[in-house]
Order: C-alpha cells, then structure tokens, then sequence
C-alpha cells in the first residue's frame, strides 16, 4: 500500500463518527441513513483518487470538503426520502398508518393463501418436466424460446408438456376454484 492509501485508511477509521457529527451539525432532521450514504460516497470517492498521480495535500481537510459539497448536493435534492417511522407534523401519528389499508380484508387472504397451497400440491403431483415448463413460463416468466435454448429441448416439445401440465392443473383444481 502507498503511503498516501494508509494515511485514508487510517483517517476513515479514526474520523468516521466525526464525519457523521459533522452532517448531522449541519443538516437538521437528516436520517441516519442518508448521512452514511454521504460519509459512505465521500470515502469511496477519496479511496479511488488516491492511486491518481497527484498527491493530496491534506487529505483530512480533502474529506470534509468533500463532506462539504455533498451536503449541499443533498440539500439541493427537489424531494427530500420519506421516512416511514417519521411523525406526521399535523397529527403526530407515524406516516406508516396513514399507508396501511385499515380495509384489507383478512378472509380474501386466507383464500388466496388457500388456493396458493392447492396450486403448489397440484403442481407436486405433475411429472418433473411438466411442473418445470409449467413453472418457468407462468411464474418465472421465461418464453419458449429462451427454455429452449436454455434445456435444449425443441419449442414444440415444451409447448406440449405445457398443455399437458395446465390439462392436469384445471382437472385437479377445478373442484377448489
């Protein structure tokens, strides 16, 4: 390691909780979060300028300038991350509860959890290469053409187990749906 690498290494470790201060000084109300993130892009940035030619000077004074200019790029940011844990001026409640839908309806979900589990044990009970077509189309998403280069199998091959899987899939559900 070059001189100048141990000396950043060095100031990183020793000033870090320094640099978090010195954010949270200067910009009221900022998250713990984002004032990592910026400690966090200052040092990748400074790390990867120390193998540049040139020498810095003092790189402490390098860094919170750096600090510096991205506070400001922070500040200048039109809309400020919302935090979910963060209390609504106006009524003091989290803004979480104002997210959660009070009228989700508990009995919908059971059924669809329900209908979940049916599907995954009419799926068991297909043939391995028919549950694996089947699988990678509707639920992974993959077209034919990419299965087919992907298992070397021809398209007309695996149009045919498909058919045959969702055959199968509507004789053994069609008493659950």
């Amino acid at each position: 390691m070059y001189n100048q690498e141990k000396d950043v290494v060095e100031i990183i470790v020793k000033e870090q909780k320094n640099f978090l201060q010195y954010i949270r000084r200067r910009i009221k109300n900022i998250s713990d979060m984002d004032a990592e993130d910026i400690v966090a892009d200052v040092v990748f940035n400074v790390y990867n300028k120390v193998d540049i030619q040139y020498h810095i000077e003092n790189i402490l004074a390098y860094m919170y300038r750096s600090i510096k200019n991205k506070m400001i790029d922070y500040l200048r940011q039109p809309s400020k991350p919302l935090s979910l844990d963060q209390p609504d001026e106006s009524s003091g409640r989290e803004i979480l509860e104002f997210i959660v839908d009070a009228s989700a309806d508990i009995e919908i979900k059971m059924q669809q959890e329900e209908l979940r589990n049916q599907l995954y044990g009419a799926l068991m009970k297909l043939e391995p290469k028919q549950r694996a077509v089947w699988i990678a189309t509707e639920i992974e998403g993959y077209t034919f053409k990419e299965l087919a280069a992907k298992w070397g199998e021809p398209i007309g091959t695996l149009l045919s187990r498909k058919s045959r899987a969702t055959k199968i899939l509507r004789t053994l559900l069609k008493d659950n749906v």
